[in-house]
Formats: structure tokens, sequence, C-alpha cells
């Protein structure tokens, strides 16, 4: 029970500080982000030795919010053949991205800071 509130408020602080910050609260749905060391642009750096924290996003229709505070992102969407069918760049402090309402189908999401790569799915409608 103990692990359980633990890991709750571990959880939650993270996103309700950045919904403060932001004076805004999360909308949409939060999609799931996985962290990697991107290599591409990094040559000669060593891997982080401590865990990083992937910013909060979420996605409410074509619209993702991005609850962090940020250097910069390339954003890339990429379909079931890993072909790049989005990309921009998102600059410092955006907190929201209108993707094209053309795109429809389960996308692949990428945001790379050049250092880090971001990784999750999301579902145009």
């Amino acid at each position: 029970m103990k692990e359980n509130i633990i890991l709750t408020a571990f959880m939650t602080v993270p996103m309700l500080a950045m919904a403060q910050n932001s004076g805004q609260q999360p909308t949409g749905e939060q999609v799931v982000l996985t962290t990697s060391f991107d290599h591409k642009g990094t040559i000669g750096n060593n891997p982080p030795k401590g865990p990083i924290q992937p910013p909060y996003v979420t996605l409410d229709d074509h619209t993702l919010y991005i609850w962090s505070q940020h250097g910069g992102y390339t954003l890339t969407l990429l379909d079931d053949n890993d072909t790049v069918v989005y990309q921009t760049y998102v600059n410092a402090g955006t907190q929201m991205v209108s993707l094209p309402t053309t795109l429809s189908g389960i996308y692949t999401l990428q945001l790379s800071d050049d250092t880090f790569l971001f990784t999750g799915m999301i579902d145009l409608e």
C-alpha cells in the first residue's frame, strides 16, 4: 500500500507542478512516452547515469499539448512502415502543437532534443 501511494505521488506531482507553472490544466488524453538516448545528435557523449523525465504530453483531437519546460524538440510522426509523414520543430516554451487534420490513424510520435528521444503512440481520428 505504501509503495502505491509513493508511486502515485511520484507520477502526479510533476504533472500538477507543470500545470501550475503554465497556468492551465492538462487537457486531452495522456501520451505515454518512453525515453532513449539519441545517439545521432551526441556522438562521443556518454548516456546519462540517472533517469530522465520525459515531457508530459496530451492529445486532444489533432492538438498536442506539451506540459514541460523544454529547450525545443524536433517532432516527428511515423506511420506503421516507419515512414516520416510529418515533421516540425517545436520551439522552446511552446505548449500547443496543431497537427494536420488530414492525418488519421495510428502514428509513432517522436520528440527529439538531439540528446534524448521520447517516443509514444498516438491515434488521430
